[in-house]
């Protein structure tokens, strides 16, 4: 019941779209004019083709978390468009207005991924359309697993204790007997294999079929030690800070100023860090502190056990004295980070990546320390948008260690979406 309503609405937004694209076309007047009733008669299908793409990336059969389902929807869209325009390309089918399908492309990718997540988070919180799943083999992640569930609202599982009343089975880290696995796969339509902090990148897996025999292979690829996927992010680095350090450029004059104005001391804070294989770095960053900022420091772990417990496991001070007012504002929002766009565009930082961590750090990295610095540390991270400074150092060790293993292009576009709320709301950041 719930795909047949999902496909409705992907069907009435693709048509909406379909009608702006084709008065956008007009208003900017590109290309041969027709009108709208030439366009329905002759691209009627097209909404209806990106359906059943989209069904057959099983949209509508199965449930995904948001990350994965938004890919599947943009690779889509982006597979199934440029599919049309080169047909139309190759045989002058003039019907395929190339302007209204670039239109369609990007307000398709946006309207169809943001009306899902509002719409499956609305009836999902209103307890409509759940999944029963129950847990099999729970070990000492059943905890950790059932958390992640519940708070990802956008799965639509409802957890149960009762094997009877599941609708679908997650095995936690299966070692049980294939045997019994093959029992499970004869009485549920799905059966889903959890791992929880197994230490294994399986964003980047692909399963190879020999059809002929009763054998497959599960490859895991490792896209930071690609050359070809190295090159490519480099050039998104390139070309992101050239953007962004355009349109912040009024940001970085008016928050230079108001520095100046307010404390004494420079501008602009340089600190060496280690960068990718422990190389050291200088760090760019807004002043937010006062000048004896270290010597407050001592002082205050000295005579405080309570914040000397809180700088060991955060490696940061909730309320920190050596912090200006003006800084706290510039942190709060992360404004303070901006100058690092220009250790991403000399090639020191990426946008996105492990955090920078400070020369003092590495001795408490312990067993992540080789994975983490591995890489250029980023300007934002999935540390970024998982918590902040609100978790604790190991945590985030844990999270960018999985970010480097798993690594790819669509985590970095995704992380930073998510970069964006996370900033504005300016939750963790202190």
């Amino acid at each position: 019941m719930l795909g047949i309503i999902l496909v409705v609405l992907d069907l009435l937004t693709l048509y909406f779209l379909f009608f702006i694209s084709y008065f956008i076309k007009v208003f900017l007047r590109t290309g041969v004019q027709f009108s709208f009733d030439f366009y329905i008669n002759n691209l009627y299908w097209l909404p209806i083709f990106i359906v059943i793409l989209l069904y057959f990336q099983g949209i509508y059969t199965n449930r995904f978390s948001f990350f994965e389902e938004s890919y599947r929807i943009f690779r889509v869209l982006t597979i199934g468009l440029l599919s049309i325009l080169t047909f139309a390309l190759i045989y002058n089918v003039y019907a395929i207005s190339r302007y209204m399908i670039l239109v369609f492309w990007i307000s398709g990718s946006f309207f169809l991924i943001f009306q899902k997540y509002l719409f499956k988070r609305f009836i999902f919180k209103k307890g409509l359309f759940l999944k029963n799943v129950y847990i099999i083999n729970s070990n000492e992640n059943y905890n950790f697993v059932k958390k992640i569930i519940n708070d990802n609202i956008y799965l639509g599982y409802r957890i149960v204790e009762n094997e009877n009343l599941a609708d679908d089975i997650i095995l936690l880290n299966p070692l049980i007997d294939l045997k019994e696995i093959s029992k499970l796969f004869g009485k549920y339509k799905n059966v889903k294999f959890a791992f929880a902090e197994s230490g294994i990148p399986l964003l980047n897996v692909q399963i190879e079929n020999i059809f002929t025999q009763p054998l497959s292979f599960v490859s895991v690829r490792n896209n930071l030690l690609s050359k070809n996927m190295l090159i490519t992010k480099r050039i998104f680095d390139i070309v992101s800070s050239i953007i962004l350090i355009s349109l912040f450029l009024p940001i970085i004059l008016i928050t230079a100023i108001l520095i100046k104005l307010t404390s004494k001391g420079p501008i602009f804070y340089v600190q060496e860090r280690p960068g990718r294989f422990g190389r050291m770095i200088k760090i760019y960053k807004f002043r937010t502190m006062y000048l004896d900022a270290d010597k407050k420091l001592e002082e205050i772990l000295k005579n405080n056990e309570e914040l000397r417990e809180e700088f060991r496991k955060y490696r940061k001070l909730k309320n920190d004295p050596r912090i200006t007012p003006i800084g706290k504002i510039l942190r709060k929002f992360s404004i303070d980070e901006i100058p690092q766009l220009f250790n991403v565009l000399k090639g020191d930082m990426s946008i996105v990546g492990p955090r920078p961590y400070q020369i003092e750090e590495i001795e408490y990295m312990g067993e992540y320390r080789d994975i983490v610095l591995s890489v250029r540390p980023g300007l934002t991270g999935l540390w970024q948008i998982s918590g902040r400074n609100d978790l604790s150092f190991s945590a985030k060790l844990k999270i960018e260690t999985w970010y480097v293993l798993n690594w790819n292009l669509w985590l970095d576009l995704f992380i930073i979406i998510r970069t964006i709320p996370a900033v504005i709301s300016g939750k963790g950041a202190y």
